[in-house]
Protein backbone atom coordinates (compact mmCIF):
# COMPACT_ATOMS: atom_id res chain seq x y z
CA UNK A 1 0.00 0.00 0.00
CA UNK A 2 1.38 3.45 -0.94
CA UNK A 3 2.45 5.69 2.53
CA UNK A 4 2.72 8.99 3.20
CA UNK A 5 3.60 11.13 6.04
CA UNK A 6 1.54 13.83 7.39
CA UNK A 7 2.08 16.07 10.74
CA UNK A 8 -1.50 14.83 11.68
CA UNK A 9 -3.92 12.22 11.02
CA UNK A 10 -7.27 14.02 11.66
CA UNK A 11 -10.76 12.42 10.39
CA UNK A 12 -11.15 14.48 7.60
CA UNK A 13 -7.83 15.65 5.94
CA UNK A 14 -6.74 17.99 3.37
CA UNK A 15 -3.25 17.49 2.02
CA UNK A 16 -1.35 19.99 0.09
CA UNK A 17 2.00 21.07 -1.42
CA UNK A 18 4.77 18.82 -1.69
CA UNK A 19 2.78 16.05 0.32
CA UNK A 20 -0.06 16.51 -2.88
CA UNK A 21 2.53 16.63 -5.48
CA UNK A 22 4.11 13.34 -4.39
CA UNK A 23 1.12 11.41 -4.14
CA UNK A 24 -0.13 12.94 -7.96
CA UNK A 25 2.85 13.10 -9.92
CA UNK A 26 5.26 10.17 -8.11
CA UNK A 27 2.71 7.48 -6.74
CA UNK A 28 0.36 8.45 -9.65
CA UNK A 29 -2.67 8.21 -6.75
CA UNK A 30 -5.94 8.85 -7.88
CA UNK A 31 -9.80 9.53 -6.35
CA UNK A 32 -10.75 6.17 -4.50
CA UNK A 33 -6.93 5.07 -3.91
CA UNK A 34 -6.57 3.83 -0.13
CA UNK A 35 -2.97 5.09 1.42
CA UNK A 36 -1.50 4.71 4.61
CA UNK A 37 -0.96 8.15 6.72
CA UNK A 38 1.89 8.09 9.30
CA UNK A 39 2.55 11.21 11.96
CA UNK A 40 5.75 12.00 13.60
CA UNK A 41 4.38 10.21 16.77
CA UNK A 42 4.41 6.48 15.33
CA UNK A 43 0.57 6.67 14.66
CA UNK A 44 -0.36 5.36 11.42
CA UNK A 45 -3.83 4.95 9.62
CA UNK A 46 -5.39 4.23 6.52
CA UNK A 47 -7.19 6.79 4.71
CA UNK A 48 -8.84 6.58 1.63
CA UNK A 49 -8.35 9.90 -1.06
CA UNK A 50 -12.10 11.22 -2.03
CA UNK A 51 -11.34 14.14 -4.31
CA UNK A 52 -8.69 16.39 -6.34
CA UNK A 53 -7.95 20.08 -7.21
CA UNK A 54 -5.28 21.43 -8.80
CA UNK A 55 -3.70 22.58 -5.66
CA UNK A 56 -4.96 19.99 -2.68
CA UNK A 57 -6.52 16.65 -1.65
CA UNK A 58 -9.28 15.36 0.04
CA UNK A 59 -8.76 12.47 2.44
CA UNK A 60 -11.07 10.85 4.97
CA UNK A 61 -9.60 8.14 7.74
CA UNK A 62 -11.05 5.06 7.18
CA UNK A 63 -9.13 2.75 9.50
CA UNK A 64 -8.03 2.49 12.95
CA UNK A 65 -5.44 4.51 14.06
CA UNK A 66 -2.45 2.16 15.26
CA UNK A 67 1.26 2.51 16.66
CA UNK A 68 3.73 1.59 14.30
CA UNK A 69 6.24 -1.68 15.25
CA UNK A 70 9.48 -0.27 16.42
CA UNK A 71 12.69 -1.47 15.01
CA UNK A 72 15.89 -1.66 15.42
CA UNK A 73 17.84 1.20 16.26
CA UNK A 74 20.60 1.85 13.64
CA UNK A 75 22.37 5.06 13.35
CA UNK A 76 25.11 5.58 10.20
CA UNK A 77 27.18 7.97 10.49
CA UNK A 78 29.25 9.00 7.41
CA UNK A 79 32.04 10.78 6.26
CA UNK A 80 30.91 13.22 3.55
CA UNK A 81 31.79 12.00 0.06
CA UNK A 82 32.55 14.57 -2.97
CA UNK A 83 29.50 15.92 -5.22
CA UNK A 84 26.42 14.84 -4.55
CA UNK A 85 27.01 10.91 -3.73
CA UNK A 86 25.54 11.25 -0.11
CA UNK A 87 21.81 12.19 -1.45
CA UNK A 88 22.41 8.55 -2.78
CA UNK A 89 23.39 7.24 0.72
CA UNK A 90 20.30 8.70 2.27
CA UNK A 91 18.08 7.62 -0.22
CA UNK A 92 19.43 3.63 0.09
CA UNK A 93 20.55 3.93 4.00
CA UNK A 94 16.68 4.76 4.11
CA UNK A 95 15.38 1.56 2.51
CA UNK A 96 17.71 -0.74 4.89
CA UNK A 97 16.09 0.66 7.56
CA UNK A 98 18.22 3.70 9.71
CA UNK A 99 16.55 5.60 11.91
CA UNK A 100 19.69 8.21 12.04
CA UNK A 101 22.08 9.59 9.22
CA UNK A 102 24.89 11.79 10.92
CA UNK A 103 27.09 13.65 8.20
CA UNK A 104 30.86 14.05 9.57
CA UNK A 105 33.82 15.83 8.47
CA UNK A 106 37.03 14.33 9.14
CA UNK A 107 40.73 15.07 8.12
CA UNK A 108 40.27 13.41 4.91
CA UNK A 109 37.30 14.15 4.06
CA UNK A 110 37.24 16.01 0.58
CA UNK A 111 33.85 17.78 1.02
CA UNK A 112 33.96 20.43 2.96
CA UNK A 113 30.31 22.19 3.52
CA UNK A 114 29.43 24.87 5.29
CA UNK A 115 28.90 23.43 9.12
CA UNK A 116 25.64 25.12 9.35
CA UNK A 117 24.51 24.57 5.76
CA UNK A 118 20.59 23.97 6.73
CA UNK A 119 19.35 24.44 3.46
CA UNK A 120 21.71 21.08 2.53
CA UNK A 121 19.70 19.26 5.85
CA UNK A 122 16.76 20.48 4.85
CA UNK A 123 17.55 18.88 1.33
CA UNK A 124 18.62 15.42 2.54
CA UNK A 125 15.71 15.41 5.19
CA UNK A 126 12.90 15.99 2.20
CA UNK A 127 14.88 12.94 0.32
CA UNK A 128 14.64 10.71 3.55
CA UNK A 129 11.44 11.53 3.76
CA UNK A 130 10.77 10.68 -0.23
CA UNK A 131 12.38 7.38 0.43
CA UNK A 132 10.68 6.30 3.17
CA UNK A 133 7.28 6.96 1.52
CA UNK A 134 8.49 5.22 -1.20
CA UNK A 135 9.44 1.89 0.65
CA UNK A 136 6.73 2.03 2.63
CA UNK A 137 8.66 2.58 5.80
CA UNK A 138 6.74 3.51 9.44
CA UNK A 139 9.38 6.40 9.75
CA UNK A 140 11.84 8.67 8.26
CA UNK A 141 15.09 8.92 9.39
CA UNK A 142 16.56 11.76 11.41
CA UNK A 143 19.41 13.88 9.09
CA UNK A 144 21.80 15.18 11.69
CA UNK A 145 24.01 18.47 11.75
CA UNK A 146 27.00 18.51 9.77
CA UNK A 147 29.48 18.06 12.13
CA UNK A 148 33.72 17.18 13.22
CA UNK A 149 34.28 13.54 13.48
CA UNK A 150 36.24 14.11 16.89
CA UNK A 151 33.25 16.42 17.77
CA UNK A 152 30.62 13.89 17.51
CA UNK A 153 32.73 11.03 18.82
CA UNK A 154 32.52 12.69 22.52
CA UNK A 155 28.84 12.77 22.16
CA UNK A 156 27.88 8.93 21.17
CA UNK A 157 25.57 7.39 23.30
CA UNK A 158 26.07 5.20 25.82
CA UNK A 159 27.37 2.15 24.33
CA UNK A 160 26.31 -0.58 27.27
CA UNK A 161 23.31 -0.65 24.98
CA UNK A 162 24.80 -0.93 21.38
CA UNK A 163 26.69 -1.99 19.23
CA UNK A 164 29.29 0.72 17.39
CA UNK A 165 31.27 -0.40 14.60
CA UNK A 166 33.64 1.07 11.95
CA UNK A 167 34.52 -0.23 8.70
CA UNK A 168 38.38 0.04 8.02
CA UNK A 169 40.38 -1.27 4.85
CA UNK A 170 43.39 -2.23 7.13
CA UNK A 171 40.91 -4.90 9.18
CA UNK A 172 41.58 -8.27 8.17
CA UNK A 173 39.79 -10.29 10.52
CA UNK A 174 36.84 -8.91 12.63
CA UNK A 175 33.80 -9.49 9.96
CA UNK A 176 30.55 -7.96 10.60
CA UNK A 177 28.77 -11.23 10.82
CA UNK A 178 31.07 -12.56 13.82
CA UNK A 179 30.84 -9.20 15.79
CA UNK A 180 26.03 -9.19 15.38
CA UNK A 181 26.16 -12.96 16.33
CA UNK A 182 27.58 -11.72 19.48
CA UNK A 183 25.34 -8.65 19.82
CA UNK A 184 22.41 -9.96 18.29
CA UNK A 185 19.88 -7.74 20.25
CA UNK A 186 22.14 -4.26 20.88
CA UNK A 187 21.16 -1.15 18.81
CA UNK A 188 24.00 -0.44 16.65
CA UNK A 189 26.24 2.24 15.23
CA UNK A 190 28.00 2.67 11.87
CA UNK A 191 30.61 4.56 11.26
CA UNK A 192 32.18 4.80 7.74
CA UNK A 193 35.02 7.06 6.37
CA UNK A 194 35.75 9.41 3.64
CA UNK A 195 37.73 8.94 0.43
CA UNK A 196 41.20 9.11 1.73
CA UNK A 197 40.03 6.35 5.13
CA UNK A 198 40.60 7.47 8.60
CA UNK A 199 44.14 8.45 9.94
CA UNK A 200 45.93 6.89 12.08
CA UNK A 201 44.85 8.80 14.74
CA UNK A 202 41.35 8.95 14.30
CA UNK A 203 41.40 5.08 14.57
CA UNK A 204 43.23 5.57 17.47
CA UNK A 205 40.32 7.82 18.69
CA UNK A 206 37.37 5.99 17.39
CA UNK A 207 38.81 2.83 19.15
CA UNK A 208 39.35 5.21 22.17
CA UNK A 209 35.21 6.03 21.94
CA UNK A 210 34.44 1.99 21.85
CA UNK A 211 34.38 1.39 18.44
CA UNK A 212 35.27 -2.01 16.87
CA UNK A 213 36.74 -2.37 13.46
CA UNK A 214 35.38 -4.47 11.20
CA UNK A 215 36.56 -5.33 7.30
CA UNK A 216 33.85 -5.58 4.44
CA UNK A 217 36.08 -8.03 2.21
CA UNK A 218 39.51 -7.76 0.19
CA UNK A 219 38.46 -5.24 -1.99
CA UNK A 220 38.66 -0.93 -0.88
CA UNK A 221 35.51 0.09 -1.46
CA UNK A 222 33.94 3.40 -2.06
CA UNK A 223 32.69 5.18 0.80
CA UNK A 224 29.14 5.04 -0.42
CA UNK A 225 29.21 1.61 -1.79
CA UNK A 226 30.66 0.85 1.72
CA UNK A 227 27.56 1.93 3.96
CA UNK A 228 24.79 0.07 1.70
CA UNK A 229 27.27 -2.92 1.79
CA UNK A 230 27.06 -3.16 5.51
CA UNK A 231 23.89 -2.20 6.10
CA UNK A 232 22.98 -4.90 3.64
CA UNK A 233 24.88 -7.25 5.86
CA UNK A 234 23.04 -5.59 9.31
CA UNK A 235 19.67 -6.45 8.12
CA UNK A 236 20.80 -9.95 6.91
CA UNK A 237 21.97 -10.68 9.85
CA UNK A 238 18.61 -9.45 11.45
CA UNK A 239 16.00 -11.55 9.91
Amino acid sequence: MKRIFLEKITDELTISGDDANHLARSLRARRGDKITAVDPTGNCAVIELVDFDRETIKAKRIGAIQKVLVEKKIILADCLPKQNRFDNIIEKATELGVEKIEPLISERTIARPNVSSDKKIERWQKIAKEASEQCARDTIPEIGAIRKLDDWLKDIPSLDDTLFLFCWENERETTVREVLSANIDKNIIVLIGPEGGFSEREVKSIKDAGGISVTLGERVLKTDTAAISVLAMINYESM
